[in-house]
């Protein structure tokens, strides 16, 4: 009697632990698995994955929104992301890579990871005009090989685990005004000093017997002065006859 006893506590035990996981599956599997949504976007196209997307914005008015996630290649050659635009964006995402290239390489059998690391891979847009947070938003990824894919991303505040992709704003350029120098004042070379003449000849500067403009020459002057004299007759000793 004790050993049935001891069957039909066991048999009790059983059925309490199992009851919980029988309801759970008259309830059918797809009911408790759609419940379970992942937090981020993916999708593929040709061999290449594009998994936990994710978009968050800028300080308030900044108009800048970077893209997080991580990209898979499952080829056995690299593949390029050459493009990436985003719904409502002014113009295509900023990319850079690692090495500063403006395109993004994804390796053979490798991935990339856009984490917002400092020095590491980036997307980032600009020219948004409205807040976006907590909405999704369309973006598209122009490959070089696979081709070009398309989907809603979610928009999270720059908080948490979203707070490292938060992109900044670049930092204004400080516009240099060229200094305008005077060039330096010539003082002009110093007259050579004068000599005074010697005695009985002319100062420095002036031609000797050099006439004025415009007057009579000196040889002139002493033709006529000669002359007079010789036509003048000849003073005379002897007085005057009465």
């Amino acid at each position: 009697m004790s050993r049935s006893i001891r069957r039909g506590a066991v048999a009790a035990t059983l059925a309490l632990a199992l009851a919980p996981l029988a309801a759970a599956c008259s309830s059918g599997t797809d009911a408790a698995t759609t419940q379970l949504k992942p937090d981020s976007a993916y999708t593929q196209v040709g061999t290449i994955k594009v998994q936990n997307l994710s978009l968050v914005p800028g300080d308030k008015d900044s108009g800048l929104v970077a893209l997080g996630g991580a990209l898979i290649n499952e080829s056995d050659q690299p593949e390029t992301l050459k493009q990436v635009t985003l719904a409502g964006s002014t113009a295509p995402g900023a990319m850079k890579d690692k090495d500063g290239a403006a395109s993004i390489t994804i390796p053979a059998r490798g991935a990339v990871y856009l984490t917002g690391e400092k020095g590491g891979p980036s997307v980032t847009f600009s020219g948004i005009r409205e807040d976006i947070t907590g909405k999704y938003v369309d973006v598209a990824f122009s490959f070089g090989t696979v081709g070009q894919t398309k989907l809603g991303v979610a928009v999270h505040p720059a908080e948490g685990y979203y707070a490292p992709l938060k992109p900044s704003s670049p930092p204004s350029t400080p516009v240099t005004v060229p200094t305008v120098t005077a060039p330096p004042t010539s003082t002009p070379p110093s007259a050579p000093p004068v000599s005074p003449p010697a005695s009985g000849a002319p100062a420095t500067g002036q031609a000797s017997g050099a006439p004025e403009a415009g007057g009579p020459t000196a040889t002139g002057t002493a033709t006529a002065q000669a002359t007079n004299s010789s036509s003048r007759p000849p003073a005379s000793n002897e007085p005057a006859s009465s």
